[in-house]
């Protein structure tokens, strides 16, 4: 069980951290308020992804749990993208002006930690209906 918690913190580490390291060096003329805001977002993403795939590997040990999973994933994707939208209303729709590349830019982390997400929960579940 550690083993595999481990594996998922390597995982999310690693390919966040790079995929934010190679869109940083892709944007490296930015304004300087974008960086941090894409920082931001990368970190939402993280920890919200991560938590939510650890949450479901130790919920996927319940049987009687099992069978909900898939609709409570569905609703937590649901939650965090209208939380992300929430948080970061005033950058993707709201007053603050931002050119449409960086708005583009700030939905790259959600598609990488949502095929992160969908990979290992479809795992979790798929070993467990073995």
């Amino acid at each position: 069980m550690l083993k595999n918690i481990i594996l998922y913190i390597v995982v999310f580490t690693v390919v966040g951290a790079t995929s934010f390291f190679l869109q940083d060096q892709l944007l490296s003329n930015a304004e300087p308020y974008f960086i941090p805001l894409l920082k931001k977002a990368y970190t939402f993403h993280y920890v919200f992804s991560l938590v939510l795939v650890i949450v479901f590997f130790i919920a996927a040990k319940n049987n009687s749990f099992f069978q909900q999973l898939g609709f409570l994933y569905m609703a937590a994707l649901v939650f965090k993208i209208t939380l992300f939208a929430m948080i970061f209303y005033p950058y993707l729709l709201g007053e603050r002006i931002m050119p449409q590349l960086y708005r583009g830019m700030l939905l790259i982390p959600i598609l990488i930690f949502l095929f992160l997400e969908v990979f290992f929960i479809a795992k979790i579940m798929g070993n467990k209906s073995l």
